[in-house]
């Protein structure tokens, strides 16, 4: 029963970081938007007919451990279009980020007994890999749905062993965590 609650606890604390975390971007967009609104329409214009180096930003900040939050490319996707513009954009990204935890799952996988992964595990994912053998899928659900770097989850993953038709079943949880976050996106940027 400990583990059961310390599972939940874990749950809950990285689902409020996570809310919070999307509060103050959307908050910050929103500010952005409205007090300073001639700069973000300069800037988004800038970007807006570059989809190919925004995908590819993206995609790198994904693969490497999700240095960007993934948000700022949904409200990205907010000036290519309509709705259905929107929609596709980021189906489109969350994609690229669930095959960057793919990708990040074979790299464990395969590199897991080379001296240079083994001393990326020491200095940087000891408590990460205690957290993913501990608490199996549900840390993958967990790093799939919070801001906790998914793509490291991932390599921890499969480095650990963890079964693939299993990791990539909970790891699908990751387009739920893009479509929520785009929904509340597309109605902060209604007001």
């Amino acid at each position: 029963m400990k583990i059961r609650n310390s599972k939940y606890r874990y749950l809950v604390s990285n689902l409020i970081k996570g809310l919070v975390w999307l509060l103050l971007i959307v908050v910050v967009f929103w500010i952005a938007k409205s007090y300073f609104e001639d700069w973000y329409n300069q800037f988004m214009e800038e970007i807006a007919d570059k989809p190919i180096l925004v995908f590819s930003t993206f995609t790198l900040s994904e693969v490497l451990f999700g240095i960007i939050p993934p948000e700022l490319f949904m409200i990205w996707s907010l000036h290519q279009g309509g709705a259905a513009h929107y929609v596709l954009y980021t189906l489109i990204l969350s994609l690229i980020s669930y095959a960057a935890g793919v990708i990040g799952f074979y790299f464990g996988r395969s590199f897991s007994n080379f001296k240079v992964y083994r001393k990326i595990k020491e200095r940087m994912s000891v408590q990460l890999e205690r957290n993913v053998r501990r608490f199996g899928g549900f840390m993958i659900f967990i790093a799939a749905v919070t801001p906790i770097p998914f793509s490291a989850i991932c390599m921890i993953t499969g480095a650990v062993g963890y079964k693939t038709s299993n990791f990539l079943l909970i790891g699908l949880s990751r387009l739920a965590r893009f479509a929520i976050y785009a929904y509340v996106i597309w109605q902060v940027d209604k007001i």
